[in-house]
């Protein structure tokens, strides 16, 4: 596999004050990964060698012509907001899409396992912005994931998945999709509690999509016990469905105290989820999602030792309330079930 780095996303999308989404959170990452001995290969935006124009082409695959219009309108009268979590500021359009534009190259030229470090995340924007309802763009400008999709439906696949398993719901990519036949498991936290509060188990895709849109909901305080339960369904899911292709939204804020959830996962959680991607062994694009403390650390090396299939002995921490554990599985089982029949 191989590790990219955006380089100007250790310097551009500044906050306009202290806020979880900013330019140190990939200086957390290349300090952990330098630490684990593992290496990566930096790229510069003039790298993508594409123009606004043709980088808004892309985009405009995926995001409405009119949300873009008021993006480039607001990355002019800098610094602003998108809404109260959202920000632009000086390099945040320029930023955004070279990580867009660099998403779609590698589904288009990869044939193996790419992970892209760069920001904003983007899973929670949708065709206008704001996806599903919800009140926020959270922290997201433009869908890397999706453009991902792009790139490899344009490269001729035809069976694509996505696997989310950041802890927020990635309403954005599910709303882009919800109506095609790409399969789309989404792990995350009751979304009772946390933003973006969609993503509940009956949420399952509408007309060809249906059934293509698999939300497995962990409780508050869920951990490495019932992780393991659902990774291996994820993978029997994925073994039946036989993808050609497969994108990922890599969050690490499921981490125990990373800070912005209250799941509880530890280096076993992620080490088995890189384990099933390499199981797949199809073209993958991995880009960037949540994590804002030791998930960035800990959980993004365990993964990364995961997808390597390096020899680890992670120790799983049982943390999930039995009764909550059992209605997790109950609800989980009958989706996957209503998918099996859909996508095979």
């Amino acid at each position: 596999m191989e590790i990219e780095v955006l380089s100007e996303s250790k310097t551009l999308h500044r906050p306009l004050a202290e806020h979880p989404e900013n330019p140190s959170r990939v200086d957390r990452v290349l300090s952990a990964l330098k630490s684990s001995g593992l290496t990566w290969r930096e790229i510069s935006i003039r790298d993508t060698g594409l123009t606004l124009e043709e980088q808004l082409k892309i985009a405009s695959r995926i995001h409405a012509k009119g949300y873009l219009d008021y993006i480039v309108r607001l990355s002019k009268s800098t610094p602003a907001l998108i809404d109260e979590d959202t920000y632009v500021s000086q390099g945040s359009l320029e930023l955004a899409l070279a990580t867009l534009t660099e998403s779609y190259n590698l589904a288009l030229h990869t044939g193996s396992t790419v992970l892209l470090i760069s920001r904003p995340p983007g899973h929670h924007a949708g065709r206008g912005g704001r996806a599903m309802g919800a009140s926020t763009q959270g922290f997201c400008i433009l869908n890397n994931a999706a453009a991902s999709v792009v790139g490899f439906t344009d490269r001729g696949f035809r069976k694509i998945a996505v696997l989310d398993f950041d802890a927020h719901h990635g309403n954005g990519t599910m709303e882009i999709f919800y109506r095609e036949k790409i399969l789309q498991i989404d792990l995350h936290e009751d979304p009772a509690v946390l933003y973006p509060h969609t993503g509940y188990p009956e949420e399952m895709g509408e007309g060809e999509g249906f059934g293509y849109k698999v939300n497995l909901v962990l409780p508050v305080g869920g951990g490495d016990d019932l992780y393991a339960e659902l990774v291996e369904r994820t993978r029997t899911l994925l073994e039946k469905y036989s993808p050609e292709a497969l994108v990922v939204s890599a969050g690490f804020d499921a981490f125990l105290n990373d800070g912005l959830a209250d799941l509880a996962a530890t280096e076993i959680t992620y080490y088995k989820l890189g384990l099933l991607i390499r199981s797949l062994s199809v073209p993958t694009v991995l880009v960037l999602e949540g994590g804002y403390g030791v998930g960035l650390e800990r959980g993004l090396v365990s993964f990364i030792e995961g997808l390597m299939s390096a020899r680890r002995k992670y120790t799983a921490k049982t943390t999930t309330l039995r009764a909550l554990f059992r209605k997790a599985i109950t609800d989980a089982e009958r989706v996957l079930e209503k998918a099996s029949r859909r996508v095979l």
